[in-house]
């Protein structure tokens, strides 16, 4: 492999690549596989419905060499488990295989998650071993009558490779009564809590409104193209702190407020983009801020078609998957 290797999120154009790579990378009759007719059909019949949901969740990942895609795999939230993997014959036994399972481990602690399954085939046991796998003790090998193939239950733990934020994180769920299974549940990863912060704004309070130094220099650039256009946009608030995100939630537990009611405005602490330094909560003159009624503004009228073109994009639509209420007002820069 000369040029260089690229493993990335899956996007929808990617769909006809992934369906060509998986026919190409199937098992062949002759190894007891899926037959011809079964391997076209297959190549016809695109993704199946939870293929297309891990999909449009970012959890089907792909490697890339140059114009060619070379692998994919998926991790499928629900069941814990690695889902998937195909690598083209041209690039098998050359380590890509086990990178494209570390890096769905990563995804997975992501999440939250400290273990993960697979139903390996049985020619794969071993792979699955080398990667740190063991067969699952009294779990009988599931046999897939269609294609005779055999597959074998495996699993792993990787609880060590949890970082210390994320151990925090745990705790932290752990002592307000959030499930340890947030995450997954929500479909929301751990951010980061950026140590790199600008200030962009400072409140009559003295409040300082902080953002990284790239999403702060979008913000200006933004802010300024909107004043240019006769539109005012205005910080309602933007860098918190895992620790701030604690006191809000516990502010609104002390004030009697049910903890799952909590949870459908406010992310749990570790899972807030506020952490991450480049999401910010926008307001207007005329208008309160962290209110839906925002999106009958100008600001919000604008940013929903200039946005994109500074970098920044909308988090929590109306029924969005992560069971976040709308939030007109919470725009991330993701460059």
């Amino acid at each position: 492999m000369n040029a260089r290797v690229i493993i990335r999120p899956a996007v929808k154009e990617d769909q006809e690549a992934i369906s060509r790579l998986r026919v190409e990378a199937l098992p062949e009759t002759r190894e007891g596989g899926y037959s011809q007719g079964q391997r076209v059909h297959w190549a016809a019949s695109g993704p199946t419905a939870p293929t297309q949901q891990m999909l449009n969740e970012g959890c089907v990942l792909v490697a890339t060499c140059g114009p060619s895609m070379i692998a994919c795999n998926g991790l499928d939230l629900d069941r814990q488990e690695i889902v998937g993997l195909f690598v083209s014959p041209a690039y098998q036994s050359q380590g890509l295989g086990r990178r494209m399972v570390v890096s769905t481990e990563r995804l997975a602690i992501q999440y939250g998650l400290t273990q993960l399954r697979v139903q390996a085939l049985k020619p794969e046991v071993g792979f699955y071993q080398a990667c740190g796998y063991k067969p699952l003790t009294g779990n009988k090998s599931i046999v897939d009558h269609h294609a005779t193939l055999q597959f074998v239950p495996m699993h792993r733990s990787f609880s060590q490779r949890q970082t210390r934020y994320s151990w925090r994180i745990a705790n932290l769920l752990k002592h307000i009564g959030i499930p340890e299974d947030y995450g997954v549940k929500r479909r929301l990863k751990l951010q980061p809590e950026c140590r790199e912060l600008a200030t962009i704004e400072v409140t009559d309070q003295g409040r300082e409104h902080m953002l990284k130094p790239d999403a702060a220099l979008a913000w200006y650039r933004m802010r300024n193209a909107a004043d240019d256009e006769g539109v005012t946009l205005q910080v309602a608030s933007a860098f918190r702190s895992v620790g701030y995100q604690v006191s809000i939630i516990e502010r609104k537990l002390h004030a009697g407020q049910p903890l799952e009611e909590i949870l459908r405005v406010s992310a749990a602490p570790g899972y807030s983009e506020h952490h991450t330094g480049r999401a910010l909560d926008i307001t207007c003159p005329g208008f309160k801020p962290f209110e839906a009624f925002f999106e009958n503004s100008a600001a919000f009228e604008w940013l929903t078609g200039s946005a994109a073109n500074f970098g920044f994009s909308l988090s929590y639509p109306r029924n969005n998957y992560h069971q976040i209420a709308y939030e007109p007002w919470h725009w991330l820069y993701r460059p």
